[in-house]
């Protein structure tokens, strides 16, 4: 069964599993410089900066089972889209685990953090997004978003 929950402090080594996981397999082939990644992924993935970060109430985790995780989502609410625009949800992260793509677990993550972003206010939802990913324009297309 496929579900959605809230990541508290105690799922930080899933998260760091999963993490480095995923970003390694989807995107290491952006990075020229083996030690830049493994510096970016200590700086992203460490223990100790997912402890910070689950702690911190900007920000939220979501991790997808099924009934075993397959991927995860890292939001914060009440973010300024730029210094004079408006405010709302960024989408930091929304990756899935290697074996796990085409099931459309993707999609259902992110409805669940567009349901969370209106369910506290929030008009605007708004990703960070690697402009050269294949899956970039797909992704975004089918929701109905633009670039």
């Amino acid at each position: 069964m496929f579900k959605i929950r809230l990541a508290g402090p105690e799922d930080a080594a899933l998260l760091n599993e999963m993490g480095n996981a995923s970003y390694r397999h989807h995107f290491a082939h952006h990075w020229h410089n083996a030690d830049e990644l493994a510096h970016y992924l200590q700086q992203e993935y460490s223990l100790a900066s997912l402890q910070r970060s689950l702690t911190d109430s900007q920000c939220c985790w979501l991790i997808a089972e099924a009934p075993h995780p397959v991927g995860f989502a890292k939001y914060a609410c009440r973010q300024a889209i730029s210094p004079e625009g408006p405010s709302g949800t960024l989408l930091h992260k929304l990756y899935l685990l290697p074996d796990t793509t085409g099931r459309r677990y993707g999609e259902q993550i992110f409805r669940a953090v567009e349901a969370r972003a209106k369910a506290a206010g929030e008009r605007w939802l708004w990703l960070e997004v690697l402009a050269d990913t294949p899956l970039r324009a797909a992704f975004t297309n089918v929701r109905g978003c633009s670039t």
